[in-house]
């Protein structure tokens, strides 16, 4: 335990401090006093300016981590529309009814095809596309044509299965085709 009586007998009582000769002793000293009053109170502003400076430099990098972090998403989301945008382009053109028929029978007409009958074409909403059936009869001169207008159907630019054909040579010498083709139609 701390003994006062001992620190104050050391040191003696306030009552008991000389005050002329503590001013006599601080005036003989005056510059080193105010030398080490200056230092002390440099020491005190730099400890302040330094506490300060390291709050702010903190602050700072909370705000710049946050910043980051904004920019990072915005980023994503840049990533994200192309990557929409590239697969809405990638998706095959639409195409209604009649421009399918019309489109059939372009490569009909490439082909030396004759289409004789037309089935309405049937248009089914299976959620996500359309699927549009159509039905038809056709004469061919050749089987390289039939051939050649069933593969220009398969491989067209746009979204065409031939479903079922079925093909009979006549008499004659022509053939007679009956052909399934389903197109769909994405939803966008």
């Amino acid at each position: 335990m701390l003994n006062l009586d001992k620190i104050n007998s050391s040191f003696g009582s306030l009552k008991d401090l000389d005050l002329g000769g503590l001013n006599k002793l601080l005036s003989e000293h005056i510059n080193p006093v105010i030398k080490f009053a200056l230092i002390i109170g440099s020491l005190l502003a730099v400890g302040w300016m330094f506490n300060d400076h390291r709050v702010k430099e903190q602050g700072l990098s909370v705000q710049i981590a946050q910043a980051q972090g904004k920019i990072a998403v915005l980023k994503a989301r840049d990533a994200a529309v192309q990557d929409l945008n590239n697969f809405k382009s990638s998706l095959p053109k639409k195409l209604n009814e009649f421009e399918l028929i019309t489109l059939i029978s372009d490569y009909a007409k490439l082909h030396h095809i004759t289409i004789t009958s037309l089935s309405p074409a049937e248009s089914k909403d299976m959620g996500l596309y359309d699927a549009i059936n159509v039905r038809f009869d056709a004469l061919s001169g050749d089987f390289k044509d039939m051939a050649l207008f069933l593969r220009k159907i398969e491989n067209s630019d746009f979204p065409l299965r031939v479903d079922s054909w079925f093909a009979r040579k006549e008499e004659n010498g022509k053939i007679i085709l009956n052909i399934e083709i389903t197109a769909v139609l994405i939803h966008s």
